[in-house]
């Protein structure tokens, strides 16, 4: 079983009984919500269509969601969040603890990192790369830290001890999931908000009849909502991931070198640092 951590190469939702179980907190927040939160405006869209319609839909809902579509809409957001992991990690400059412990990186104090290094050499059994033999051989020192980063994410598993660590896991999560499925959101957003307002330009027309409360407020929710999309990016996502990893490093400080029990573990992921 995989460690919970921002690598993000998320292999299973965070479970404690089943297996990919969507509906426990970590899969709630991190796949099932941004999967939601992309397939929103199509509520108003259909509020649009008139009475009739929207009660069969909501007819149909029932049955659909029965049948696993909201297994499948969190299914989805995991995958399209996990395509887009490498070419976020490329972008930042590596994985984010990775980075963390480097010595050019700069972001990390240097006496907290000397710490860090020295309780990763403890873990590992092994001295991690100066900065002299970092910089003459980069590629090798990061394979170091990537270790590093595994055997932490598998020793901080325990949510109950660790539960910043697994705050931050989620957060990074759902942001990586829900940007991962941006271009869907915007073209689900504006397909709406055009067939909002193709209705209401309609009505006027044919009857004299402007929006109603419900059927404007529905139309703003949208116009609302993309706009949010321009605010979802790759920053966004990476302030989210740098604050996992700068969790998982404190928390390395009170870890030992010993496995943990398998009751209350958050399982593996791949959507971890």
């Amino acid at each position: 079983m995989a460690p919970f951590c921002l690598d993000a190469t998320e292999e299973t939702v965070a479970e404690t009984k089943t297996k990919d179980n969507i509906f426990d907190e970590f899969g709630r927040n991190t796949r099932l919500k941004p999967a939601l939160l992309v397939i929103l405006p199509l509520a108003g869209a259909v509020g649009s269509l008139g009475l009739k319609f929207s009660v069969a839909m909501a007819a149909v809902a029932g049955p659909l969601t029965a049948a696993g579509a909201t297994f499948l809409l969190a299914q989805f957001a995991r995958d399209f969040g996990l395509k887009q992991q490498d070419y976020l990690f490329k972008l930042w400059g590596g994985k984010p603890t990775t980075a963390k412990l480097r010595h050019r990186d700069g972001r990390v104090n240097t006496i907290t990192l000397a710490r860090y290094h020295a309780k990763a050499a403890a873990l590992l059994g092994r001295s991690l790369p100066t900065a002299q033999e970092e910089q003459a051989d980069p590629k090798a020192a990061d394979a170091v830290y990537e270790a590093y980063g595994d055997l932490l994410r598998e020793l901080t598993r325990e949510k109950k001890d660790y539960p910043l660590v697994y705050e931050e896991l989620i957060g990074y999560n759902f942001r990586r999931n829900l940007w991962g499925m941006k271009a869907i959101g915007v073209v689900i957003d504006a397909m709406s908000i055009t067939i909002q307002i193709g209705f209401a330009v309609q009505a006027l027309a044919g009857h004299g009849e402007r929006l109603g409360t419900t059927e404007m407020s529905f139309l703003l929710v949208n116009v609302f909502l993309l706009g949010c999309w321009i605010l979802i990016t790759p920053d966004w996502v990476r302030v989210a991931a740098d604050a996992y990893a700068d969790r998982l490093l404190a928390a390395s400080e009170k870890v030992q070198p010993v496995a943990a029990p398998t009751s209350e573990r958050i399982p593996g992921r791949k959507e971890e640092q």
